[in-house]
């Protein structure tokens, strides 16, 4: 399959879903340089979607245990694999969607770029989670203080029950965060439609309830991808960080294949700078 990661000074087309009429368009609002921590892309079906840069990093060769010393060595991964920690902010008809809160003030950028967008925590309608690992939920608090006061927060029942139910030296930062938002939570099924037209997809693997979110052509992935480098054409590769190994390569391919023939925009938490991606 061809992929390419997405240049942000471009007007990128996308391909229809099965069709042959002209798929809207996405342009980049803000910035060329891959190396910022925002860039703001207007899609034609009114969607303003900003990525946010919480941290750039490289993730570990080391974590990468299921590929082979020949197949990093050959694409040059040797030092690491080039990703990030990202959220997106997604604004549709006035309504402010914020997808994972990152690792939270003094760790992370989430919080602060929204600050320098003139954009309040307060004012964020829907926090929808990905999955519970710090570097999504550590955003949601300031020590015991709600930081989306007004957000309602989604989650799937399967990703929050399977939290619920690991021993209690894992899921402390989780129960800490869901009792301050108890009555702000609200868990979602598969199948069901969310607020704003937002479709949750199974993508259970990396932990119990692991989620793709899709709005219109925006494809949130999550957690899918760790090592684009390498997992892109090595999609049976997993990262350390995937509790079900299996779960996960399955829900990797299937996603991945749905994304290329629906010609969706994907926009992933750990993808690199900028973050988007399109196959």
């Amino acid at each position: 399959m061809k992929r390419t990661f997405f240049v942000m000074a471009m007007v990128l087309s996308l391909v229809g879903c099965g069709q042959a009429s002209k798929a809207p368009q996405v342009k980049a609002e803000a910035g060329t340089d891959a190396s910022s921590e925002v860039k703001i892309l207007q899609m034609e079906d009114g969607l303003k979607v900003t990525w946010l840069q919480d941290v750039g990093r490289k993730q570990s060769r080391s974590i990468f245990a299921d590929a082979s010393d020949a197949l990093v060595d050959s694409l040059g991964l040797q030092d690491g694999v080039p990703s990030t920690i990202s959220a997106f902010l997604v604004e549709k008809d006035g309504v402010q969607l914020l997808f994972d809160a990152g690792l939270g003030r003094g760790k992370g950028r989430v919080l602060p770029l929204l600050d320098s967008l003139g954009v309040k925590t307060s004012e964020i309608d829907y926090l929808f989670l990905t999955h519970l690992h710090g570097d999504h939920i550590g955003g949601m608090l300031e020590g015991d203080k709600v930081e989306f006061p007004n957000a309602t927060v989604l989650v799937s029942r399967m990703e929050y029950e399977g939290w619920m139910a690991m021993p209690d030296d894992k899921k402390a930062q989780v129960v800490k965060t869901f009792d301050a938002y108890k009555k702000q939570l609200k868990c979602f099924e598969f199948g069901d439609v969310l607020p704003c037209g937002v479709l949750p997809i199974n993508a259970v693997g990396h932990t119990p309830g692991h989620t793709v979110y899709q709005l219109g052509r925006l494809l949130v992935i999550g957690d899918l991808i760790h090592g684009a480098a390498l997992q892109l054409a090595n999609p049976d590769i997993c990262a350390s960080f995937d509790a079900d190994k299996e779960a996960a390569r399955a829900s990797r391919k299937r996603i991945l294949q749905y994304a290329h023939d629906n010609g969706l925009l994907m926009a992933g938490m750990h993808l690199p700078a900028p973050a988007f991606l399109e196959r």
